[in-house]
């Protein structure tokens, strides 16, 4: 229901809280009959708006807010703003329903587009929603952490490892801590870094093979890893007697 608070305040101004509480129920009362009439009766009047015996004085005073006809007493001013009230409804009403009839028509003229073009034919029955993906949560999915360069020890020696490959290139024990010698002091006078020193061992190896070939040299070296006093060449024999006890 609408209320002009500044009109209201400004013409009842000469009315106590019991007159004015009286006449919001009496609006009220009317709002509800959509603005008609309330009954001219003057008990039923005084229940509606909740007064007792002073009910003459209260009616008295606020009387000249409502006008009469034939089905009762009403308010001029709300029945105006009940009638523009069902109004708007009305025309909203109507727009409503034009919308849905146009939404309907434009969804009916695509099934009907779609059920006579083959291409655009829908399903009879629908696909299938794909089942999710299941994740195996007890793996961890970290990445390991990447592998840094690393210079070559100044200790190095050849592993147990880094003999056998020697030795299924055909390397002899001498060649092996030749070679052995010389890649450790090269990459030491070279300050080299590897991530992985037993692949660059390996590629070392391929060289040195591929160097004696090309010289048409049966050994690969002679003599190169004995200057460092036999430390090297003492350790592979140690393994090669380990090995063969």
């Amino acid at each position: 229901m609408p209320l002009w608070v500044s009109d209201f305040l400004g013409d009842t101004l000469d009315l106590d809280a019991t007159e004015i509480g009286a006449y919001m129920l009496l609006l009220m009362a009317q709002w509800n009959r959509d603005g008609e009439s309330l009954p001219a009766d003057d008990k039923k009047l005084q229940r509606v708006a909740r007064c007792g015996r002073n009910w003459p004085k209260v009616w008295g005073n606020i009387e000249r807010f409502f006008k009469a006809d034939e089905q009762g007493v009403y308010s001029k001013r709300l029945r105006l703003e009940a009638q523009n009230v069902a109004a708007k409804r009305e025309v909203n009403k109507q727009n409503g329903g034009r919308g849905g009839k146009a939404k309907a028509l434009k969804t009916n003229n695509v099934d009907l587009s779609n059920a006579t073009d083959p291409l655009k034919r829908k399903a009879t029955i629908p696909e299938p929603e794909p089942e999710p993906i299941k994740r195996d949560t007890s793996v961890s999915t970290k990445k390991a952490p990447a592998k840094r360069s690393v210079a070559i020890p100044p200790d190095w020696v050849p592993s147990d490892k880094n003999i056998e490959d020697a030795e299924a290139r055909q390397f002899s024990a001498k060649e092996i801590h030749n070679e052995a010698d010389k890649f450790r002091d090269y990459h030491l006078a070279k300050g080299t870094t590897f991530k992985d020193w037993d692949a660059g061992w390996r590629t070392w190896l391929g060289n040195a093979r591929k160097f004696a070939e090309s010289r048409g040299v049966a050994g690969v070296s002679q003599g190169g890893g004995y200057g460092r006093g036999g430390g090297i060449a003492g350790e592979v024999a140690r393994r090669r007697l380990a090995g063969e006890n």
